[in-house]
Formats: structure tokens, sequence, C-alpha cells
């Protein structure tokens, strides 16, 4: 199974993405268009401004993280 190009950017730009540390991020394209204290904030802001678009829904943790 091929990762997702969300999945992929998330990776590559993860070290970026300290000042949502401890926040859900819904990305949609390579952009984050949704950010919040849970999922569904992040997904809801999302289909709002990408209405037909899927966003995969990521959670930024606080510390290091180890990608497998």
């Amino acid at each position: 199974m091929k990762p997702s190009n969300d999945f992929t950017w998330y990776v590559e730009h993860s070290k970026k993405l300290s000042r949502y540390a401890g926040k859900h991020v819904a990305i949609v394209d390579g952009r984050i268009v949704g950010v919040g204290e849970n999922a569904k904030e992040a997904y809801d802001q999302a289909k709002k401004e990408q209405p037909k678009k899927s966003p995969s829904l990521i959670y930024v943790p606080k510390g290091e993280t180890l990608v497998l």
C-alpha cells in the first residue's frame, strides 16, 4: 500500500509543524487547512475551506515521534 501524498508531506515537514504541537491538523493537497484541539475541530475547519476534498487528519505530538 502506497502512503498518501499528505502523509508523505507530513513526514517531510514534521519539524516545521512544531508550532502545532499538541494539536490536530487537517491537510489537503500539502496545505494545512484546519487546526484544532481535537480531530473534529480540525476536520470541520478543513471542510469549510475545502468542502469537496477529504482532508488527512494528523495529531502533532509534543515531543519527538518515531514514524514507522
